[in-house]
């Protein structure tokens, strides 16, 4: 189903973004835009065959920003009004998206209070991963929203005992969708999630202990699924021997429940271990631990398994770090890693991770592995590379990563295995990221799997004073299994280029080339498995 708002709301918005313009009140800033674009497009499939369409594009936004001692907060609301034209003939949509992040610092270290949220169109196809938007298999897109509130606290620096704790609730709602099918269902789940990270402070000379958990509940009853509740501990002791070596006793324990409400008794996937070793430790972020452990799990195939375990966490310098850990989990081996490099000019990013989690999760949570901090959510010329992994956020800033998620819009608990591999560079006139990244989804209640790879370069340049020029280019394969055992693969490619030129403080001309390419045997739409979409795109943007 198109996703229509009234025409006279468009307008009012548009409206209301021009006659704020430039409006001040203390720490509040209103920032409003309307760019309008002419786009012309080429397409090229096996089962529609060849099609050009003409269209127009009025995008308005606005974006407030409020910043305080205490307080900030980030609001953008964009409105999108498409008028189409083809040989069939002509066709109107409208679409409305908003995104916010506020932060309250109640007390300071001791108490932050988050709010974050959107409601955008994503794509529910994970098929047509790269390839749906407003202007093509715009079927595939359907409203998500998304809500969180949070409360943290810091502790940190305690002499003896420090942690971090947060407690956050979660909303994700999405609307009926023209793709949904036998594996797609509509979200409507709340979830609940707890996590601790509690160590010793500078005061304990001989000791060294850590322990990590975190906890959630997903309320699923809505499309006749059991609550999934999931938690995950890890912790470990350090008794210093002699010099830098320690005696280590570790532990592990972690359970997952999940299920159809038809089902007799739910799902459960759960794993607990001891271990004992020996750890050379230099300080809190140089050590490295070996550990022989034995094993508790649900999976006969790992049950009462003694098994080695590998723990490194060392900083090489203040800007040079690696964290690695080796062991099993329910399913068998697992590990994790996580490696960062800053120079001056270069950012080295490599993170691998296995966990169990939901689609509400995942939609709902915020990724960390970033390589620039940018005004908006897509690399440009205001992006610029953070200074440490610790860095705090401004009003109107985000973190953004190079790349995205293939992530789907259903129900359904996964194992998903992901790793990523980022390298970005900045200079005067340069921004560039090179980006690979590997994603396996294990669907744990069904014979499904999905695995997505995905590389890919953004760049942009400054040509001169008023001039940048842009460029993105991602390409994707995705593999995957059904339940009755069919299998399939397809690639999709994704590649633009444009030109930006300044005229005046409020006027911006841009030119713009993109293009499109699928292939395979899974895709699934409106214009089948191979297509073709090319676009040549004049705008002008009027900023105040």
């Amino acid at each position: 189903m198109k996703h229509k708002f009234a025409i006279s709301k468009l307008a009012a918005f548009t409206t209301l973004s021009l006659s704020t313009a430039g409006a001040h009140a203390g720490d509040l800033t209103l920032q409003p835009k309307v760019t309008s674009q002419a786009i012309f497009q080429q397409l090229d499939s096996d089962t529609r065959g060849d099609r050009d369409l003409t269209t127009l594009q009025i995008e308005p936004s606005l974006r407030a920003l409020y910043n305080s001692r205490k307080a900030t907060v980030s609001v953008t609301g964009t409105g999108t009004y498409l008028d189409r034209e083809a040989q069939a003939g002509s066709d109107k949509d409208s679409y409305l998206e908003y995104r916010y992040d506020a932060e309250f610092r109640a007390i300071e270290r001791l108490l932050t209070l988050q709010a974050r949220g959107s409601s955008t169109y994503r794509n529910a196809n994970t098929n047509n991963f790269l390839l749906s938007d407003f202007l093509v298999n715009s079927n595939d897109l359907t409203r998500t929203e998304s809500n969180t509130v949070s409360a943290s606290t810091d502790l940190s620096r305690g002499a003896w005992i420090a942690g971090t704790g947060t407690v956050a609730y979660s909303k994700v709602r999405t609307e009926e969708n023209e793709f949904a099918g036998a594996n797609n269902s509509r979200l409507n789940n709340d979830t609940i999630s707890v996590n601790g990270h509690l160590f010793n402070g500078d005061a304990a000379r001989t000791f060294a202990w850590d322990v990590t958990g975190d906890y959630s509940d997903t309320d699923r009853t809505s499309s006749a699924q059991r609550d999934f509740e999931s938690y995950n501990v890890n912790g470990f002791v350090d008794k210093q021997v002699y010099g830098d070596w320690a005696f280590r006793v570790s532990g592990q324990s972690e359970s997952h429940s999940f299920g159809s409400v038809n089902d007799e008794f739910a799902q459960e996937r759960e794993f607990d271990s001891v271990g004992a070793g020996i750890a050379y430790r230099q300080s809190g972020s140089r050590y490295v631990a070996i550990t022989a452990n034995k094993a508790s799990s649900s999976n006969e195939d790992n049950d009462g398994d003694v098994y080695p375990g590998v723990e490194v966490d060392w900083a090489f310098t203040s800007r040079t770090s690696l964290f690695a850990r080796y062991g099993k989990r329910f399913y068998g081996d697992a590990a994790t890693v996580r490696f960062e490099h800053a120079a001056k000019r270069i950012r080295t990013s490599l993170v691998y991770n296995e966990d169990v989690s939901n689609f509400s999760q995942l939609l709902s949570s915020e990724s960390n592995a970033a390589v620039f901090v940018c005004p908006g959510s897509f690399l440009s010329a205001l992006c610029f590379q953070p200074s440490g992994s610790g860095y705090d956020l401004q009003a109107g800033e985000q973190l953004v990563q190079l790349g995205e998620d293939n992530n789907a819009l259903e129900d359904d608990v996964i194992l998903r295995k992901n790793g990523k591999f980022q390298v970005s560079y900045q200079s005067r006139k340069l921004r560039v990221g090179v980006f690979a990244q590997y994603s396996d989804d294990d669907y744990l209640a069904q014979d499904r799997v999905r695995t997505t790879k995905t590389v890919g370069l953004n760049a942009d340049y400054r040509v001169g004073a008023f001039t940048n020029f842009n460029t993105s280019l991602s390409f994707a394969n995705i593999d995957r299994t059904t339940e009755d055992g069919r299998s399939g693969d397809g690639e999709n490619t994704r590649f633009s280029m444009g030109l930006n030129r300044q005229f005046s403080r409020y006027f911006n001309l841009n030119i713009g080339y993109s293009y499109i390419d699928s292939t395979g045997d899974i895709q699934t739409g409106v214009f089948g498995s191979n297509y073709t979409d090319q676009r040549i795109t004049l705008g002008v943007v009027y900023q105040y």
